[in-house]
C-alpha cells in the first residue's frame, strides 16, 4: 500500500508539527503503554518487556523483530510492530494501560543576551552568578547535531557533571569522539520512524543515520541554548558579533529523532521514538528537555497518550526535569497555542531591538527604508516598474506579486519590479523573486502587511519588503513619472532605538484549546532572526551559522534561561522555575516601551500573546515569592478538568481516584489567573511560597480587567521563619451584562523589593448553564423557584409564561417590580430583565441604533422619515417589484427631480414610482472592456433590472418602505425597512454580472457617468457599495473613477458614501480614502443565530448557523482520524474532507477544522460531505468570521478551536458517539455583545496615512434586506448579506435623515456630525471589540470615529465644516503636482508656495502618523448649536504623548460662530513605535464633541518596521 502521511515541506520558520499517519504494511508500529515502572533496573524493565512481548506472538525470535523501542527509565512500556488484532489482543492484558497506534511529527523551525540583560561583561549578573550555567545539562529532541560546529567547542569547559549516564551513539559519519565536555552525549532514535517507512532508503538518503544533523534545525536551537562563545560571527555581514548561548557553560546532550525524507523534502519525527528519546534523556540525567516539536489544533487531551510530548513531559517534571516546548507559529489566530499541557514551559516568540535596514531610493530622492536580509553588490539606478495596464495593450499584466509570472518578460526584463500581496506566508516573496529572476529582472519590492518575518532570497537576489504606505508611495511615484528608476543598497543591521519590541505575527496565540483556564503561552522570549549555529548541508548556512525565526528558537531562549535558574537554585521545582519566570517577566520591552503584538492589525500585547510577558532573566534569579507545583497538583488539576479517573491513571501509570465533588480547575496554583466563563461571583485559592529574605511582607496591588471587581484577601501577607507559605483568597465579579471578548489586568505583591506579578485574563459568559440535562427536571426547578417567591405552586402555575430549558435556564413570568427584586437578589440568579418588544427592521438594525419608528420624538420622525431626500445608489440594479419600493403613503416626487426611469429588458419606465423615482444602467465602458460578451446569452439584465440583488439589497437597507412580517427562512423576523423609509430611490445600474467569472464587473467609466447623471439628477446622497483594492490609485488619478467623481458631487453638496472594503481584519486595506468621501467600517449587531448542538453526555454547545431545516436528532457523529487499524486515508481538516472514504461520512454528521477565513471553505466542506452521504457539519474555527447558510439548506453549525475540541474530546472518549442539531434561533440583545467585523477593511490610510479612514462604523453583519428572486440565498424575495456593502447603506439612511433636518448642511459638515457623537462603545455602553486573528479592542483605525449614533448626529453642538477650497488644500499638502490637481478639480489650480500642512486639514479627527519633534496644528470649529455656548476642552492622551490645546476655552456668541484653536503634540517615546489612541473633547453642559486622535511615533522616517 501507498503511505499516506501527510507531510509539510520545510520551511525555515516551522515548528515540528504532529500529523497523523498511517501505516502501509498490515503490521503498524503501536504504543504499549504500561505506566510506572515495576522494576528500578532498566535491564529486567526491557526483559518484561520482551517476554510479554513473546508470550503475545510465541516466541522470542518474532518478539525481537517486531520489539522497536523498550521505554525503561522514566515509565514503562514498548513500540513494537503489531497487527491489529495483536494489538487488541494486547490492550486486553489488566498489565497495559494503552495500546495507541503510532504517529508522526514534523520539523518546526546576536543580540539577544545583552538585549535581556546578560550581558557577559557584567560580572555580577545571573550569567556570572551560575557560572555561565556550568554542571547543567540541557536535552534537545531535534534533527541532530552537527559537532564541529565552533558553538559546541569545549575550551574552558570543566569535566562532563558526575551525574551525567548518557553516551556518544556512533553510526554514519559520526563517531563516539565527536563528543567532548560541552557536547556530552549524542543519540538518535529511528526504529519508529523506519518501521511506518518501509520504502525509506537509507543509503540513498542525504540524511545521516546517525546523530549527525543535516538541515540544521537541532544544531541551530542547541547552539541558542547553551552554545560556546565564538567570535566574530555574522550572517553574511549582518547580526555581527560574538556568538553564545544562553548559559554558554552548560552541557548540551542530543537526541535525534527527527529525519529528513528526501522526496517529500521534508522533516518526520516518529512520536514512538520522540517518547524514546525522552524516556532516555531522563535516564542519562538530564536537568532541562527543550522541545521544538508540537501538535497543530485540534489538540489531543493531556491523558490521550497520543500527545506523547504531555506523556512525556509528565514523568519528566515528575522527576524534577524542567520541560520547555515551543508555542506553535500559527499566529496570529487565536487559540493555535500548541504544548498546553500546565506541567510544560510554553514559549511565544518576541522580535528583538534590531532590524535590518535596506534602503530603497527612488529617482526623486525620496529614501525609503524597506527590511531584507540582502548582503549582495548595490543595485544601482535602474529602471523601476509596477505591472498594470497602461490602457493601450492586450497582453495580459498584474502587481499581485503570486501572478507576476503572468506577465511578459519583456515587462520585467532589467528591472526592478513593484508588486503587492496579502498573504503572509514567506512562499509569496520566494515566489515573486523567483518569476522576476526567471524573466531577467534584477530585483524585486514587496509590499504586504507589516509583521511578518523576514527570510533571504535565494542566491542573494535583491528582495525587498516595505507595508502598503511605503508601497503605495512607490507606487505613486512610478505613475507620475514617465521613467521612474530605483536604488537597492545592501541591509545594514540596526540595534537598539529607534527599533520596538513585538511579538511575532507567526507566535502561536492563546487562549488554551483544551483547558482556557490554563493560561497559554507561559512566557515570551526572542524568536525572529535569531542567528546561531547550522549545519553546512542547510541550504540557507553562511560558513555555519543561519538566521531563523520561529517559536522553535524562543523556546531554547527559555531553555538556556532555565538552565542559568538550575544552576542557582538546583533545588527548585520545575514549577517554581517556571513561577519564577513568568512573574518577573518585563510587560514593556527592557527599555520601559510597550510591547505590541503583530498581525492582521496590530494591537497592545496581552497575556494570550505572551504569556506572563517577555522573559527577565536576571528578575527571575530573584523573584521574592514562587507559586509551587508538584505531580500531586497535576493530578489534582487533571481530576479538575473532567478526566475520567481511568484516563488519568493511564497518564499517571498509576492508579488514579478523584474526588467527589472534584476540585475547581481554577485553584490549580498556577502563576495566572484565567477565568474563561465568568458569570457569577467566582472565589478562588492561590499559594506563595517565599523564596526571599526571611521575614518579609508583601502587600496586594490589583489591576483589575475592565468592568470585573477583584478583592484578594489578606490584602498583607506576612512570612518569618516558620510561616514560609501563605495562601489568599481571590473573589472575582463582573458588571457585563453581555458575553465579552476577555479582558486583562493584573494581581501584584510587593514588598520593597519585589513585584511578584501575575496576569489576570477573565472572559465573561452570560448565558445561564443547565443545572440538570432532563427538560422535565429544569422546568420543575423553574416552577419551584417561582413557588417559593409567590407563595404557591398556583399562583406560580398562572405566573409562569415560558421555561428556558433546552439551550439554557430561565424562565419568563409575569411578577411586581418588587417580586422581581427579590429574585433579582437570589444567588441562582443571574440576571431579571422586563420583557421588551422587538420591531427588527433590517435585522434590528435601526431600533439598534435609536431609530425606533415607534419612538414620537426621534429624528426618525422629526423629519418624516426623510421624507422629499432623494438616495443615489450606484450599483447591480434594482428589482422594482419587491415590497421594499413600494410607495404606500409617500407623498409626490420633489420637484427638483430631473432623472428618469430608463426602460430596457424586462424593464418599463413605469417600474418606477413615487418611492423608486429613477432608475438608469450604463454598460458602454464594460462593452468596451469585454468585446466577448455575449448580451442576449448573459444571465443579466441590459436594463437597470437587478439580476445579482447587491443593489436591491443596499437600496432597500438605506431607504426601504416598511414591509411587515418578513424574516429569512424564520430568522431575524420583525418588520423591515430602511434607514430613512420615505425617502426616495434613484438607481443607477454600473455593474454587471459575468457568468463566466460567477461575479460582478463595474467599469470606471460607468461609474464616472452614472456619478454625472447623479450630480445632475438631482440626489441629495450617493451610496456607493463599491471600491477598489490595495495599491490604490491617488485621488488625482482619474483611472480612480469613485475619487473623482465623488470630489465634484461633493463640491455640489452630495454628501457621498462609500464602503471601507472587505480585506480585514489586515492594517492598512481600507479603501475609498479620499478626505471628501465618507468612508464605512463593518460592525455585528447585538443578535446572533444560536443553533443547539446536544453531544450524547447531553452537553449543549450553542453553535452559530443560518440553519432553518428541520431538527437533526440523535446522529452518528465522526471526526475523520485514523483509528489505527485501517488502511484508508482520513483527515479532519475541512478543506481536505473530500479525501476520506465516503463510508467515514455517509450518515453521520461531521466535525472538522479549519485555519482559514474565506467562507468557501465552509461550503466546500459542507459539499464533500453532502456528497458523500453525510448529514451535517460541525466547522471548527477561528471565531469572528462571517456566518453564511450553506447551500440547500445543509445544516453547516460554526465553533470556535475551544468549543470544537469539546467536541472532539466526546468523540474520542466515546465509543459511538451521537449529536443532536437544532435548527437556528434568532437571538437580540444581551447577551450578544457588538463588535468590528473581522472583514471590514481597516486603517491606517496606505494613500495619505494623516486622513483617518474609515471615518464611521455601522452594522454590516447578516443584513436582511430586499434582493431579487435570482440571487442564490433568496428566501421569498429577502437574504441576510453580510459586508461593509451593507454597512454604507446604513450611513446613507442616517445621511438622509440629517439632510431632512438640516438642508443646508455641507457634506463635510454631515460627516463631523457623525464622526464627532459617534459611540466609542456599543449603544448599551458594553466596549466594542474588533474582531480579527486576535480580538482587541476597536480603535480609530478599525471604526473611524466609533459606531453611529443617529440620534446624537443630529445636534452634534460643533462641527469641522470644509468645502472644496479646502480639499484642493489637501491635494497641495500631499505633494500633488498643479497640473494633476486642475484635471481633477476642472480647472487651472496652482499650489502656494510652501504647501500647506495636510495635518491641519479641518477634519474631525487628529492622525499624526510620523511624529519626532513636536507639531503644532490647527482645526475650526464652527457652533451648529444654542448661539450663545461655552466649550472647555478635555484630552485624553495616547500613551507616551503630551497633547496640549490653546484656547482651553471656546465662546461662541451671535457675533462668532467659528472659533479655531491650535494643538501642539510631542512624543516621550524613544523608538519607532506603532500607533497610540486617545481623543480630544470639546464639551458643554449637555454636549461631547469628540474627535479621535492617532499618534505613531518616528524617530526614523520612511521605515518599514519588520524586525
Amino acid at each position: 500500500m501507498m503511505n499516506s502521511r501527510l507531510l509539510f515541506a520545510l520551511v525555515l520558520n516551522l515548528i515540528i508539527v504532529l500529523k497523523v499517519a498511517r501505516a502501509g504494511a498490515e503490521s503498524k508500529v503501536h504504543i504499549v503503554y504500561l505506566g510506572e515502572k515495576q522494576h528500578d533496573d532498566p535491564k529486567h524493565v526491557t526483559e518484561s518487556h520482551h517476554q510479554m512481548l513473546s508470550s503475545l506472538l510465541g516466541s522470542e525470535v518474532e518478539a525481537h523483530d517486531s520489539m522497536v523501542h523498550s521505554y525503561r527509565h522514566g515509565f514503562s512500556g514498548f513500540a513494537a510492530k503489531l497487527t491489529e488484532s495483536q494489538a487488541k489482543k494486547i490492550a486486553d492484558s489488566p498489565d497495559v494501560v494503552h495500546v495507541i497506534p503510532d504517529s508522526f511529527y514534523e520539523l518546526a523551525t546576536t543580540r539577544t543576551w545583552d538585549y535581556l540583560g546578560l550581558s557577559v561583561s557584567n560580572p555580577k549578573n545571573l550569567l556570572n552568578d551560575t557560572n555561565m550555567g556550568d554542571q547543567v545539562i540541557i536535552g534537545f529532541i531535534d534533527s541532530g547535531v552537527w559537532p564541529e560546529s565552533e558553538s559546541f567547542n569545549d575550551n574552558g569547559v570543566g569535566p562532563v557533571p558526575s551525574h551525567w549516564k548518557g553516551e556518544c551513539q556512533s553510526g554514519e559519519n559520526f563517531m563516539s569522539t565527536n563528543c567532548n565536555r560541552k557536547l556530552i552525549g549524542a543519540k538518535y532514535f529511528i526504529n519508529g520512524f523506519l518501521a511506518e517507512n518501509e520504502g525509506f532508503n537509507s543509503t540513498g538518503s542525504r540524511d545521516y543515520i546517525s546523530a549527525r544533523d543535516f538541515i540544521g534545525h537541532g544544531t541551530h536551537v542547541a547552539s541558542i541554548a547553551g552554545g560556546s562563545f565564538v567570535p566574530n560571527v555574522s550572517y553574511k555581514g549582518l547580526a555581527g558579533g560574538n556568538l553564545r548561548g544562553g548559559a554558554p557553560r552548560a552541557r548540551i546532550a542530543i537526541y535525534k529523532a527527527c529525519w529528513y525524507v528526501d522526496q517529500l523534502g521534508a522533516v518526520a519525527c516518529s512520536s514512538s521514538d520522540i517518547l524514546k528519546a525522552m524516556d532516555e534523556a531522563m535516564h542519562d540525567g538530564v536537568d532541562v528537555l527543550s522541545l521544538s516539536l508540537g501538535a497543530q489544533v485540534p489538540l489531543f487531551p493531556e491523558t490521550d497518550l497520543r500527545d506523547r510530548i504531555a506523556t512525556g513531559a509528565f514523568h519528566a517534571v515528575a522527576k524534577g526535569i524542567i520541560v520547555v516546548c515551543a508555542g506553535g507559529n500559527s499566529g496570529p489566530a487565536a487559540q493555535t497555542v500548541l504544548n498546553t499541557a500546565p506541567w510544560v514551559i510554553t514559549v511565544a516568540a518576541t522580535t528583538l531591538d534590531r532590524s535590518f535596514l535596506t534602503p530603497i531610493t527612488l529617482g526623486n530622492n525620496n529614501v525609503i527604508l524597506g527590511q531584507a536580509l540582502y548582503t549582495g553588490p548595490e543595485v544601482g539606478f535602474t529602471s523601476l516598474v509596477y505591472p498594470e495596464n497602461s490602457g493601450h495593450s492586450n497582453v495580459t499584466f498584474s502587481g499581485v506579486c503570486e501572478r507576476l509570472n503572468l506577465n511578459p518578460n519583456g515587462t520585467m526584463r532589467g528591472k526592478v519590479v513593484l508588486c503587492f500581496t496579502t498573504a503572509t506566508l514567506f512562499t509569496a516573496v520566494s515566489r515573486a523573486a523567483s518569476y522576476v529572476k526567471a524573466a531577467g529582472g534584477v530585483g524585486v519590492i514587496i509590499a504586504r502587511n507589516p509583521g511578518y518575518n523576514l527570510t533571504p532570497c535565494r542566491d542573494d537576489f535583491p528582495c525587498v519588503a516595505i507595508d502598503y504606505e511605503l508601497g503605495t508611495d512607490i507606487l505613486l511615484y512610478i505613475r507620475s513619472t514617465g521613467s521612474p528608476v530605483v536604488k537597492i543598497q545592501p541591509s545594514r543591521t540596526m540595534v537598539g532605538q529607534p527599533v520596538g519590541t513585538k511579538v511575532a505575527t507567526f507566535s502561536s496565540r492563546g487562549p488554551n484549546s483544551i483547558s482556557p483556564a490554563i493560561l497559554k503561552p507561559d512566557i515570551g522570549a526572542p524568536g525572529v532572526s535569531i542567528l546561531a549555529a547550522t549545519s553546512p548541508d542547510s541550504n540557507s548556512s553562511a560558513g555555519g551559522f543561519d538566521i531563523l525565526a520561529g517559536t522553535s528558537m524562543a523556546a531554547p531562549v527559555i531553555s538556556g534561561v532555565v538552565a542559568l535558574l538550575k544552576a542557582m537554585h538546583p533545588d527548585w521545582s520545575p514549577a517554581a522555575i517556571k513561577s519564577a519566570i513568568v512573574t518577573t517577566a518585563w510587560r514593556t520591552d527592557p527599555f520601559g516601551e510597550q510591547i505590541f503584538a503583530e498581525g492582521s492589525s496590530r494591537k497592545v500585547a496581552d497575556p494570550f500573546d505572551y504569556g506572563g510577558g517577555l522573559v527577565n532573566p536576571e528578575k527571575a534569579a530573584d523573584p521574592g515569592l514562587i507559586y509551587d507545583m508538584g505531580p500531586k497538583d497535576y493530578i489534582l488539576y487533571l481530576c479538575s478538568a473532567g478526566y475520567n479517573d481511568s484516563s488519568i491513571s493511564q497518564l499517571v501509570g498509576q492508579v488514579t481516584v478523584c474526588s467527589n465533588p472534584k476540585p475547581s480547575v481554577l485553584d490549580v496554583n498556577l502563576p495566572s489567573l484565567t477565568i474563561p466563563n465568568l458569570k457569577e461571583e467566582v472565589n478562588l485559592t492561590r499559594t506563595v511560597t517565599n523564596v526571599g529574605p526571611v521575614n518579609s511582607v508583601y502587600k496586594v496591588v490589583v489591576e483589575p480587567p475592565l468592568g470585573v471587581r477583584v478583592v484578594v484577601t489578606p490584602k498583607k501577607l506576612v512570612f518569618n521563619s516558620k510561616t514560609k507559605s501563605l495562601s489568599f483568597m481571590v473573589r472575582v465579579s463582573t458588571i457585563h451584562k453581555i458575553n465579552t471578548g476577555f479582558y486583562f489586568g493584573s494581581l501584584i505583591w510587593r514588598d520593597s523589593v519585589h513585584n511578584v506579578t501575575i496576569p489576570v485574563s477573565v472572559h465573561i459568559v452570560y448565558l445561564g448553564e443547565k443545572q440538570h440535562d432532563d427538560p422535565k427536571h429544569v422546568t420543575e426547578y423553574h416552577h419551584q423557584m417561582l413557588s417559593s417567591l409567590l407563595g404557591s405552586k398556583e399562583d406560580a402555575h398562572d405566573s409562569m409564561v415560558y421555561s428556558y430549558r433546552h439551550g439554557f435556564s430561565g424562565f419568563a413570568a409575569r411578577l411586581t417590580k418588587s417580586q422581581a427584586k427579590e429574585l433579582a437578589d437570589s444567588p441562582e440568579v443571574v440576571h431579571v430583565m422586563p420583557d421588551g418588544y422587538y420591531e427588527l427592521a433590517t435585522t434590528r438594525t435601526w431600533d439598534y441604533l435609536g431609530l425606533s419608528a415607534a419612538h414620537p420624538k426621534n429624528l426618525l420622525n422629526d423629519t418624516n422619515m426623510g421624507e422629499h431626500v432623494i438616495i443615489g445608489v450606484i450599483d447591480t440594479g434594482v428589482w422594482p417589484e419587491s415590497e421594499s419600493f413600494s410607495d404606500n403613503g409617500v407623498g409626490a416626487i420633489p420637484k427638483r427631480w430631473k432623472g428618469g426611469c430608463e426602460p430596457g429588458e424586462d424593464f418599463k419606465s413605469t417600474n418606477c414610482n413615487r418611492k423608486l423615482i429613477g432608475a438608469k444602467y450604463y454598460i458602454n465602458g464594460f462593452l468596451a472592456e469585454n468585446d466577448g460578451f455575449n448580451s442576449t446569452k448573459s444571465p443579466d439584465y441590459i436594463s437597470p433590472r437587478d439580476f445579482n440583488g447587491h443593489g436591491t439589497h443596499v437600496a432597500s437597507i438605506a431607504g426601504g418602505s416598511f414591509v411587515p412580517n418578513v424574516s429569512y427562512k424564520g430568522l431575524a423576523g420583525g418588520t423591515l425597512r430602511g434607514g430613512a423609509p420615505r425617502a426616495r430611490i434613484a438607481m443607477y445600474k454600473a455593474c454587471w454580472y459575468l457568468e463566466e467569472l460567477e461575479g460582478v464587473t463595474c467599469s470606471f467609466s460607468d461609474i464616472m457617468k452614472a456619478m454625472d447623471d447623479a450630480i445632475h439628477d438631482g440626489v441629495d446622497v450617493l451610496s456607493l457599495s463599491l471600491g477598489s483594492r490595495v495599491p490604490l490609485f491617488s485621488e488625482t488619478d482619474m483611472r480612480d473613477g469613485i475619487a473623482t467623481g465623488a470630489f465634484h458631487a461633493v463640491a455640489n453638496g452630495i454628501t457621498v458614501v462609500c464602503a471601507g472594503g472587505n480585506a480585514g481584519p489586515s492594517a492598512q486595506t481600507v479603501v475609498n480614502t479620499a478626505p471628501w468621501i465618507l468612508t464605512v467600517a463593518a460592525t455585528t449587531l447585538d443578535r446572533s443565530f444560536a443553533t443547539p448542538i446536544t453531544l450524547g453526555n447531553n452537553k449543549v454547545i450553542l453553535g452559530q448557523a443560518m440553519y432553518t431545516g428541520p431538527e437533526l436528532g440523535f446522529t452518528s457523529l465522526v471526526y475523520p482520524e485514523d483509528p489505527g487499524n485501517s488502511n484508508d486515508t482520513f483527515t479532519g481538516e475541512c478543506e481536505s474532507l473530500n479525501l476520506n472514504s465516503n463510508r467515514t461520512m455517509a450518515g453521520k454528521i461531521v466535525l472538522c477544522f479549519t485555519t482559514t477565513r474565506g467562507y468557501t471553505t465552509v461550503s466546500r466542506a459542507a459539499s464533500f460531505v453532502k456528497r458523500a452521504g453525510g448529514l451535517g457539519l460541525i466547522i471548527a474555527r477561528n471565531p469572528g468570521h462571517t456566518l453564511n447558510p450553506c447551500k440547500d439548506d445543509f445544516p453547516c453549525v460554526a465553533v470556535d478551536y475551544e468549543l470544537g475540541t469539546d467536541i472532539l474530546f466526546y468523540i474520542r472518549s466515546n465509543g459511538s458517539p451521537v449529536v443532536k442539531i437544532q435548527p437556528s434561533r434568532t437571538m437580540v440583545g444581551q447577551p450578544v455583545g457588538s463588535k468590528v467585523a473581522t472583514f471590514s477593511s481597516r486603517g491606517p490610510n496606505s494613500i495619505s496615512p494623516a486622513i483617518l479612514k474609515p471615518d464611521i462604523a455601522a452594522p454590516g453583519v447578516s443584513i436582511l434586506a430586499a434582493t431579487s428572486p435570482n440571487a442564490t440565498f433568496n428566501a421569498g424575495g429577502f437574504v441576510m448579506l453580510s459586508g461593509t456593502s451593507m454597512a454604507t447603506p446604513a450611513i446613507s439612511g442616517v445621511v438622509a435623515l440629517l439632510k431632512s433636518l438640516h438642508p443646508d448642511w455641507s457634506p463635510a459638515a454631515f460627516r463631523s456630525a457623525i464622526v464627532t457623537t459617534a459611540w466609542r462603545t456599543d449603544p448599551f455602553g458594553e466596549q466594542l471589540p474588533a474582531e480579527g486573528s486576535s480580538r482587541k479592542v476597536a480603535d480609530p483605525f478599525d471604526y473611524g470615529g466609533g459606531l453611529v449614533n443617529p440620534e446624537k448626529a443630529a445636534e452634534p453642538g460643533l462641527i469641522y465644516d470644509m468645502g472644496p477650497k479646502d480639499y484642493i488644500l489637501y491635494l497641495c499638502s500631499v505633494g500633488y503636482n498643479d497640473s494633476s490637481i486642475s484635471q481633477l478639480v476642472g480647472k487651472g489650480t496652482v499650489c502656494t508656495d510652501p504647501k500647506p500642512s495636510v495635518l491641519d486639514m479641518n477634519l474631525p479627527s487628529i492622525t499624526i502618523p510620523n511624529l519626532k519633534d513636536e507639531v503644532i496644528l490647527t482645526r475650526t470649529v464652527t457652533n451648529v448649536g444654542p448661539v450663545h455656548s461655552v466649550y472647555k476642552v478635555g484630552v485624553e492622551p495616547p500613551l507616551g504623548v503630551r497633547v496640549v490645546v490653546t484656547p482651553k476655552k471656546l465662546v461662541f456668541n451671535s457675533k462668532t460662530k467659528s472659533v479655531s484653536f491650535t494643538v501642539r503634540v510631542s512624543t516621550t517615546h524613544k523608538i519607532n513605535t506603532g500607533y497610540y489612541f486617545g481623543s480630544l473633547v470639546w464639551s458643554d453642559s449637555v454636549r461631547k464633541v469628540t474627535i479621535p486622535v492617532s499618534v505613531r511615533t518616528q524617530i526614523l522616517q520612511n521605515y518599514y518596521d519588520e524586525n
